[in-house]
């Protein structure tokens, strides 16, 4: 017996599709995914399949962040010339190498793999990486290759890891991906065989440098062949005061920037200073949004309890830029009184409890978001609570995603973004050890790839997709 929901959707999208058939014209725009919806009597997410089994057929094309068109892809002729396709190519392929998508000590994939990723053909991507070997960014050996190699280092060589500390020295591990920057941090300089010292920094006193007996560490008396230095700035309130002293090393930093990318010193460092900025972009936004409309889930509220801050917003933009494209709608539940959980921990520690669960409670009141399916909320921990709050309360439970991959994450079932901390300390170490490399040449800071864990799939859906 066939499926019945197929054979209804079969029936569905032939009429669908030739009603749209009858309104084809040669060029110009649909109308957006929830208008054809309304006009054909269909669910959003039946149209929006549709409207993808079309564009297979050539029948309509989409174009990023601006929805559905007639025909195939031919609204700029120049879109398709060999130089504008192999410039596409160089462009994404280089985004990818900054955002640490290869492993920069590993055999890249091979030009025929390459192609079929970006989907470009392979004489056009011989001729690029050809040209990236010129230009000193790849290194070829033999018949493969490598990001260019760095030069030659000193047997002892070892590199600083600095971290916030208390006044005792100890390290102020408080959150998860605190703690997996240490751990990468230190796997990743013990596969490459460069010694690690890591030192706290304490903002108490204007900021000093603490080992880990809560010793004052002179930065100019530090022995060894030091390349240079991996900052995190996790949590720390003013980290252009802790990058000042650490100019004073002469040495590389690589930065692990957890803020604002405006913010991020502009003066430029001697010796080499670059960013690398995990979660603060809109990327991680996109990532999810992608995935759900690919799934026909176009209309989706964005849930923050703190969104004072440039990462929720940043996550709230690359959400709605790419459902939008597909004619998706997102809808913002936030709080704008909060800026982080950290602070309304602090202010319930200062005798102010329940303001997270408060603030979601207040969400969970408002009926238009108890009419949306589908709910993204800011981070894990904001997921966690909602989750919580929806099994006492009995609501019948929405597709959940958060962001950040936490272990609460994986012992609920909730999806959740994850980002690349691995990837991003490798860039890190990478810059450290081949500062003068022209990958990192054009711009101080660089934004980090990551993927969507899907706990109710084996799928996983990565922010840097072709």
């Amino acid at each position: 017996m066939p499926d019945l929901y197929q054979l209804y959707y079969y029936l569905v999208r032939e009429l669908i599709a030739a009603k749209l058939r009858d309104m084809r014209r040669e060029q110009g725009a649909l109308p957006s995914v929830r208008e054809l919806a309304e006009e054909l009597g269909a669910s959003p997410q039946t149209v929006h399949k549709v409207l993808q089994d079309l564009v297979q057929e050539g029948v309509v094309h989409a174009l990023p962040r601006k929805g559905y068109f007639w025909g195939r892809d031919g609204h700029d002729e120049t879109l398709h010339s060999t130089e504008a396709i192999e410039e596409r190519f160089r462009s994404h392929f280089l985004a990818d190498l900054l955002k640490g998508v290869y492993h920069p000590w590993k055999e890249l994939p091979s030009r025929k793999a390459l192609a079929q990723l970006y989907g470009v053909g392979e004489r056009r991507v011989g001729r690029t990486l050809s040209h990236l070997v010129q230009r000193g960014i790849l290194e070829q050996r033999g018949r493969s290759l490598f990001l260019a190699p760095p030069p030659k280092r000193a047997p002892s060589a070892s590199v600083l890891g600095v971290v916030r500390c208390n006044p005792l020295g100890e390290l102020l591990l408080e959150t998860e991906r605190e703690i997996d920057f240490v751990k990468s941090v230190r796997r990743e300089c013990t596969e490459q065989g460069i010694g690690l010292s890591m030192l706290g920094y304490c903002e108490e006193d204007d900021g000093h440098f603490l080992d880990n007996f809560g010793r004052e560490i002179d930065l100019s008396r530090l022995p060894g062949a030091l390349l240079g230095a991996l900052v995190s700035t996790w949590l720390v309130a003013n980290p252009q005061t802790l990058l000042h002293r650490l100019s004073c090393l002469r040495l590389p930093l690589s930065v692990w920037w957890e803020h604002a990318s405006e913010d991020f010193p502009r003066t430029r460092f001697q010796a080499g200073l670059t960013g690398f900025n995990l979660s603060f972009g809109e990327s991680a936004g996109v990532a999810v949004g992608r995935h759900l409309a690919a799934l026909g889930m176009l209309d989706v509220a964005f849930v923050s309890p703190y969104h004072n801050n440039d990462w929720s917003r940043a996550r709230l933009r690359g959400l709605r830029d790419s459902l939008e494209t597909y004619g998706g709608r997102v809808q913002e539940f936030v709080d704008v009184r909060y800026s982080s959980p950290w602070q309304l921990r602090n202010l319930e520690e200062e005798g102010m409890p329940g303001l997270l669960r408060a603030s979601l409670s207040n969400f969970l009141d408002d009926s238009r978001l108890l009419a949306v399916p589908t709910w993204v909320l800011v981070n894990d921990i904001a997921a966690v609570s909602m989750h919580g709050l929806l099994r006492e309360s009995g609501i019948v439970y929405p597709h959940m995603i958060g962001f950040d991959n936490c272990s609460d994450s994986e012992r609920l079932g909730i999806d959740s973004f994850e980002f690349n901390t691995d990837g991003m300390v490798r860039q890190m170490l990478y810059h450290l050890i081949n500062p003068k490399a022209i990958l990192f040449a054009d711009a101080p800071i660089h934004e980090m790839m990551g993927h969507l864990i899907l706990r109710k799939s084996t799928n996983q859906i990565s922010s840097t997709e072709p």
